[in-house]
């Protein structure tokens, strides 16, 4: 059986953002997770993650490029995942987080380039892998920005909330790391029809993203999704109990720049 460790909550260092707010979302996450008998763990190993998702693909397709340590230089300055563990220390949920310092660059050019995907993309253009942009906002899009994905549950963990619960923790998590003024991921067309956007936490997704990744899973198009801090924020309060949310209004402090 699982000795419990250390809360979440316990885990995190809150750097940036209204400080209040967040410590009260990080114990209310911890809270519903236990709750259902899970404990969550802020994680930087990803072959761990690499693991785990090899081990449930019936359930989890192929996990993207972007949080695999084959192609990319992943350590605890740019990149973390959240894991959930039941009694018996078996994952159950999984939910990642990644930054990137654009520059002047907007997120389209990395993304058709697809340095966002590989650090040295030119084999995997030379084998004719490509991503092509039409959603309007990552050609406007430049400076630090944080994806989040990767989120998975076992199938007799759903309908538990986690989908919710995780994006909103995971970008939590982010703001107070390293205040990105915005995030962003990328869905699935059937998941946005069944209502996985909203759940998210995103008022709605811009086609699209066509994808052709012979080392993630071929072609595909998504919607992209993005946020910026004021969403986010209100994202928590609305998770949160209302007797917490008066007090987290009147004790909130401001963003960090």
């Amino acid at each position: 059986m699982l000795v419990q460790s250390r809360s979440i909550a316990e885990q995190i260092q809150i750097v940036h953002g209204p400080g209040d707010l967040l410590a009260r979302y990080f114990l209310e996450a911890d809270q519903r997770a236990r709750a259902i008998g899970v404990t969550l763990r802020l994680r930087h190993d990803f072959e761990r993650l690499v693991a785990v998702n090899q081990r449930q693909r019936e359930t989890w397709p192929e996990l993207t490029p972007v949080f695999k340590p084959q192609y990319n230089r992943l350590g605890r300055d740019n990149a973390f995942w959240i894991e959930g563990v039941d009694e018996f220390g078996e994952t159950v949920v999984t939910n990642a987080a990644r930054l990137y310092d654009l520059g002047d660059r907007t997120l389209a050019e990395e993304l058709t380039s697809l340095r966002i995907f590989f650090d040295d993309p030119a084999p995997h253009i030379e084998a004719g892998d490509s991503v092509e942009v039409t959603a309007p906002s990552p050609f406007r899009i430049t400076g630090r920005v944080v994806y989040a994905g990767g989120l998975w549950v076992r199938p007799d963990y759903r309908r538990h909330g986690f989908a919710k619960i995780m994006p909103r923790l995971t970008r939590s998590c982010a703001l107070t790391r390293w205040n990105p003024p915005r995030f962003w991921t990328m869905v699935e067309l059937d998941l946005d029809e069944v209502g996985m956007t909203r759940a998210y936490g995103y008022l709605g997704g811009e086609e699209r993203i066509a994808t052709h990744l012979t080392a993630w899973r071929g072609d595909l198009d998504y919607l992209f999704l993005s946020m910026g801090q004021d969403r986010l924020i209100a994202n928590l309060v609305s998770m949160l109990p209302q007797t917490d949310v008066g007090a987290s209004r009147s004790m909130e402090m401001p963003m960090t720049n």
